[in-house]
C-alpha cells in the first residue's frame, strides 16, 4: 500500500462524521435537511447491510443496471480498508486496483479519506468526502460528495461502501462537523502546523467551495485558502455585510459567552448582483495564550422546494 501522509494519519479520528454504534439508519438521516441527501445516505446504508450479510456476494446485486443500485442517478463504489478497488459498476477496469494514492482535480487524497473512515472503531462507521472530480461530460471537473459506510462482511473483510453526487447541496451538519475539526487541529498541532493544513486548498475540512478560515481576536485574516499568497494580512473587523451589518462584531460578542455560534451576512450573488443570503458556524478555540475564531459558511439551497 502506499504511504499516507502524515496529516492524514493523525487526523484519522477527526476526518468526516463519526458513525454511532447501533444507530439506526433513521438515527443516520435526521441531521440531513435535503432528500436527495437522504435518499443518498440510505441507499449506501442498504448497500452495506447487504454486504455485512452476504460478503462480495452482493456485488453483483450492485452491477444490476436499472435497479435501484445502478441507474442514471446512482451507482455504488467499493474498497477494501487497504485502498484496492474491488467493485465499481461504471469503470471495472478498476476493479483490483491499489488506488490509495489518488487525488481529485485540486490535489485532494480521495481514497486515503476513505480509509480513514475504515480506521475508526464502530463497526458501522461513516463519514463524508468531498471532492473534484471529472464530470459526467468529461468537460469540466465538478464537486462531488459521496457518503462511506464502513461494512465487515461475514468473513471479518472489512469494506468501505459509498455513492456520490455532483454539486451536493451543503448541510448545515457538514460544514459545523468539518470547522469543530479544524477547532480540534488547532489544539492538537498547534497554530503553525494546523494553519499550514488548513491555508491548502486539498484540505479534507473543505466543504466544496466552503473553505474553513481563521481570524484572530482582532479581525486579523490568518487563514483563507482562497488568498493565501495576499502580501498584506486583511483585517475583517470592522467590514459590513450588504445590508450594513457587521457578522464579525456580532460573532465575537456571541462568542463571549459560550463556543460556537451560526451567524448569517447578506452578500452580491456572483453573476447577478442580486442579494444572497450566506450563513456561517464559528468556533472558539484556544492555542497557548492566544483565542481563534475558525469558521466556514455557505449559501442554503433555495427555494425551499429544493429540499
Amino acid at each position: 500500500m502506499n504511504r499516507l501522509y502524515p496529516w492524514l494519519l493523525s487526523l484519522a479520528c477527526l476526518l468526516a462524521n463519526s458513525g454511532t454504534l447501533g444507530a439506526s439508519q433513521g438515527d443516520k438521516v435526521v441531521s440531513y435537511v435535503y432528500q436527495d441527501n437522504r435518499q443518498l445516505v440510505r441507499l449506501v446504508e442498504d448497500a452495506a447491510a447487504l454486504i455485512e450479510s452476504r460478503g462480495t456476494a452482493a456485488f453483483p446485486t450492485f452491477a444490476t443496471k436499472g435497479s435501484k443500485w445502478f441507474n442514471d442517478q446512482n451507482y455504488l463504489f467499493v474498497y477494501d480498508d487497504q485502498g484496492i478497488n474491488v467493485f465499481h459498476p461504471v469503470e471495472p477496469h478498476l476493479q483490483g486496483q491499489d488506488l490509495s494514492a489518488l487525488r481529485d482535480m485540486a490535489g485532494k487524497s480521495v481514497v486515503a479519506l476513505i480509509m480513514a473512515i475504515a480506521r475508526k472503531p464502530e463497526p458501522d462507521a461513516n463519514g463524508w468526502v468531498f471532492y473534484q472530480w471529472e464530470g459526467p461530460w468529461h468537460m469540466h471537473s465538478l464537486w462531488k460528495g459521496s457518503y462511506v459506510r464502513k461494512a465487515i462482511a461475514p468473513d471479518g473483510k472489512v469494506y468501505l461502501v459509498g455513492s456520490g453526487l455532483y454539486n451536493i447541496k451543503i448541510e448545515k451538519v457538514f460544514i459545523r462537523d468539518r470547522v469543530d475539526q479544524a477547532a480540534a487541529l488547532i489544539q492538537q498541532l498547534g497554530k503553525e502546523a494546523a494553519f499550514e493544513q488548513l491555508r491548502g486548498i486539498a484540505s479534507s475540512l473543505h466543504v466544496m467551495d466552503s473553505y474553513i478560515q481563521v481570524t484572530d481576536e482582532e479581525g486579523d485574516v490568518l487563514v483563507d485558502p482562497l488568498f493565501p499568497n495576499l502580501p498584506k494580512k486583511r483585517n475583517i473587523a470592522n467590514q459590513l455585510d450588504l445590508i450594513g451589518k457587521n457578522v464579525f462584531q456580532e460573532t465575537r460578542a456571541a462568542l463571549r459567552d459560550k463556543d460556537a455560534t451560526w451567524s448569517s451576512f447578506t452578500q452580491p450573488k456572483p453573476g447577478s448582483g442580486l442579494p444572497e443570503k450566506n450563513l456561517i458556524y464559528t468556533r472558539k478555540v484556544r492555542s497557548g495564550d492566544e483565542t481563534f475564531y475558525v469558521g466556514a459558511g455557505y449559501v442554503p439551497a433555495s427555494p425551499i422546494w429544493l429540499k
